[in-house]
Parts: structure tokens; sequence; C-alpha cells
């Protein structure tokens, strides 16, 4: 599996409204995936120590081909002025930090409990 990572600093508007927050990224979710199912699962993570009001996604694809197809359809949304206008309305609520794109090791390692 390939995964992009973005690293997000949640705002001055998220941190006063976290409910807020979390119920607009429920929804965005949603709308923003729906149309690029190349995406094979998205995982969140909130830092509580340190790095606080952070948030990391992490979304997975096959492969390099599957990543190439979502920036290809990114490209292609984008250019819908309605679908890009509530793109850029994430600006609102987090600012990115980093972005980063990693894979499995190639080795057995790492494990669940569960």
């Amino acid at each position: 599996m390939i995964y992009l990572v973005y690293k997000m600093h949640l705002s001055e508007k998220s941190r006063r409204n976290m409910n807020e927050f979390w119920n607009w990224l429920e929804d965005r979710e949603k709308w923003f995936y729906k149309e690029l199912p190349m995406v094979k699962g998205v995982s969140w993570y909130y830092s509580v120590i340190g790095d606080s009001y952070t948030i990391e996604s992490w979304s997975a694809f096959d492969d390099e081909a599957g990543f190439g197809e979502y920036r290809k359809a990114l490209g292609t949304l984008k250019a819908d002025t309605e679908w890009e206008t509530e793109r850029v309305s994430q600006d609102d609520w987090w600012d990115f930090i980093s972005t980063r794109l990693v894979t499995d090791p190639p080795a057995s390692i790492g494990f669940g409990r569960g």
C-alpha cells in the first residue's frame, strides 16, 4: 500500500468550535472521497500530547498507479468551480503543515491486537 499523509494544525475557528469541526470533518470526508474510488481507505490521527491541535490524514492506495489516478481525478474535480469552492473551505478549519508519501515496509513486521 501507498499512503498519502497530510498533517494539519487546527485553526482558531476549529479550536473554539470542536464539535462543529468534527461534524464538518465527517461531512467533508464523505463529500470529498465519494468521487475518488482509487482511495482504498482513510485514517485520521489527532495529537493529544505534544503537537496539540494537530491532525493527520492517511489516504491509502493500492500502488503508485492508484495515487496517479487520484492526482489526475483531483485535477478534473478542481476545474469544477463549485467543487473547488467547497474544497478550499477547508482553509477555515486547518492550516497544512506537511505532506508526505509513504509505503508499507517490505517485511512482515507490525501486529494488531483485537
